[in-house]
């Protein structure tokens, strides 16, 4: 006997369950604690609350895994999130093993009349994620022009730091006498500056008095 075209139908093909056929018109709880045909007759391997197999409005028939130890497969693979169902499907939970025999026929769309937006039928499990506004890019902001200044003989300020201009220094010359029986010598930097004198003390040479500029030949 065919199910109703609203609801979905499943077949146990192995465990403690086999040959039980299982009818799904709203929602089946499957776990140790749950009533009815849910309890996959005592299937110790599945969690008291392991998954839950439901049948939208739309006639879409999915299940998903409630955090369960040993976790549910569909079609070999352990699922994450919402699984839609078709016929065909192998669904694996503890030691049990089912087969989708039959699923809803899924709501047809009607054409729209003219004027009448068309409403997107919502598929269980799909990620539904509210439109993300794009960011508007921002116009340009025009820098304002610096404020005039008054014209007056003086050159304008510079955020360059100026140094002092250091003043004139007159031509140096360097002249040295040495006299090695003395052990004296004289130092002089220009015809008018000073006569510096320097006198060896026997173990560094020692600036002495200044005397009054002498003329002499260099050594």
């Amino acid at each position: 006997m065919g199910t109703s075209p609203s609801a979905a139908r499943l077949e146990v093909v192995s465990g403690n369950a086999t040959g039980m056929s299982i009818v799904v018109d709203d929602e089946l709880v499957i776990g140790r604690h749950a009533e009815g045909p849910g309890r996959l007759a005592d299937d110790e391997e599945i969690s008291r609350t392991h998954a839950r197999i439901t049948v939208d409005a739309a006639g879409y028939c999915a299940i998903e895994d409630l955090d369960s130890t040993n976790g549910t497969l569909v079609n070999g693979l352990r699922i994450s999130a919402p699984q839609v169902l078709s016929v065909g499907d192998t669904l694996e939970l503890g030691q049990t093993t089912l087969v989708v025999k039959e699923v809803p026929t899924p709501v047809a769309l009607e054409k729209p009349a003219r004027g009448e937006r068309l409403q997107p039928t919502v598929v269980p499990g799909a990620a539904h994620q509210p439109p993300v506004a794009r960011p508007q890019p921002v116009p340009p902001v025009a820098a304002e022009p610096p404020p005039p200044r008054a014209v007056t003989g003086e050159p304008p300020p510079s955020d360059e730091p100026t140094a002092a201009t250091p003043p004139a220094l007159p031509p140096l010359s360097l002249r040295l006498e040495v006299d090695f029986a003395a052990s004296e010598a004289r130092l002089l930097l220009s015809d008018d500056s000073e006569l510096v004198r320097l006198v060896f003390d026997g173990r560094a040479w020692r600036s002495a008095a200044a005397l009054p500029s002498e003329k002499g030949d260099a050594v």
